[in-house]
């Protein structure tokens, strides 16, 4: 299984990769799951290293720390990260939360959209849709 950060060593040249961070799904002062059965479950079960202990930012500043820390734990700090607005307009267009993978064609068209994460993040898939992509682009 690979990884985004493969793709993004892979397609860089053609794609461009974009992270953007939205407003915490499960924070530890709000309704948090990290230590629920289920929420354990779903960790072991996508291999998502991300934390799942952290308390909902109140500040922009407070959001881009942990957009920080998300970014160097799933993506080594190499793909380039936006972060939503504390009025969380990004999450609300794009039903960004929990998680959400989305090909976008130059004609901005929705092209790969999986659905709800954490089940439906597959760097697999994503990749198909890509080379897909590319091969009826070029």
């Amino acid at each position: 299984m690979g990884s985004l950060h493969d793709l993004w060593r892979r397609f860089r040249a053609d794609v461009e990769f974009v992270v953007v961070y939205v407003k915490e799904a499960h924070p530890t002062d709000k309704w948090w799951l990290g230590q629920s059965r289920t929420q354990r479950a779903i960790h072991a079960l996508s291999g998502n290293p991300a934390r799942i202990d952290v308390p909902e930012p109140v500040t922009l500043e407070q959001r881009r720390k942990v957009a920080a820390s998300c970014q160097a734990t799933l993506f080594d700090g190499v793909v380039p990260l936006y972060v939503d607005a504390m009025d969380d307009a990004v999450s609300a267009r794009y039903a960004g939360k929990p998680t959400r993978l989305y090909l976008i064609g130059k004609d901005g068209r929705v092209l790969y959209n999986p659905g709800i994460g954490p089940f439906g993040f597959s760097a697999d898939e994503l990749e198909k849709a890509i080379a897909e992509y590319l091969a009826e682009d070029s």
